[in-house]
């Protein structure tokens, strides 16, 4: 009897290993990415999920691992990714608060910050410090500038913080911000919300808060960051020899795939 107890015993125990080793290696070919809407970068209602989506999809499929996205708000997002609860999050520029929690992949897109105001409101500056008379508009969780954040943090800059994208756009348009900054693509996020004539009210001062490298980041708390962080990277080096940046960005008018400088 205990014979067969024990051979009971090491059947269950083999099975167990077996499972083990079988969802382990599940595990590593298929990838939850948490993001937040960011259209027409990242949108939840497109079919690829955007261009940014759709590229970080391909660059892994490369390497043979399936993504899936899932949306929250983006505080929410860094929150669960940074505590390791999702390996990735996407996408973001480096800040030194992140570099402590996460690994980056390789750059994916850059992207130039502008100022975007009501053309009745005249807005000079040189240098941040001149805003100081603005009431400046600005999203949670998204990388301004190191200087930005200071000045934010002073109160040197009075600036008014929201969850969302289009509650600034709102403001903006209601006059109870006087400017806010975003990437050009702020554009297409405006002509979601507003007529053509009422978009004509808008411009941009030409000089760029910054130009920002954004990434996919990986958190240190989850045990397959590494893997996913340089199957990523492999994949999408095999696809920057395949195809321009233009294929995912249509009017990038000839850039090309950005490289970080040391």
């Amino acid at each position: 009897m205990m014979k067969y107890f024990k051979l009971c015993f090491y059947c269950v125990f083999l099975c167990m290993v077996t499972a083990g080793i079988t969802a382990e290696k599940d595990d590593l070919t298929s990838l939850v990415i948490v993001t937040g809407n960011y259209p027409p970068a990242i949108n939840e209602a497109d079919e690829d999920k955007g261009y940014v989506s759709r590229l970080v999809a391909d660059a892994f499929a490369l390497e043979g691992i399936k993504t899936k996205f899932i949306f929250v708000p983006w505080a929410r997002g860094l929150r669960m990714t940074r505590l390791g609860h999702e390996a990735c999050i996407m996408y973001y520029g480096k800040t030194p608060d992140r570099i402590k929690d996460f690994i980056f992949s390789e750059p994916l897109f850059e992207e130039e910050w502008l100022f975007f105001h009501l053309k009745k409101t005249p807005v000079e500056w040189t240098k941040l410090t001149d805003l100081s008379r603005y009431i400046i508009g600005a999203t949670l969780s998204y990388t301004y500038s190191e200087e930005f954040h200071r000045l934010a943090d002073q109160q040197a800059l009075s600036v008014h913080w929201v969850a969302r994208d289009k509650q600034n756009w709102q403001m903006l348009m209601a006059g109870r911000i006087d400017i806010f900054p975003s990437v050009k693509t702020g554009w297409y996020q405006l002509r979601q919300l507003y007529s053509e004539a009422t978009i004509k009210l808008v411009t941009t001062h030409p000089k760029p808060l910054k130009s920002q490298l954004n990434y996919l980041l990986c958190s240190k708390e989850h045990p397959n960051a590494e893997y996913f962080r340089d199957k990523f990277n492999q994949g999408f080096t095999k696809l920057k020899k395949l195809r321009p940046i233009s294929y995912y960005i249509p009017d990038s008018n000839g850039e090309k795939w950005p490289v970080e400088s040391n």
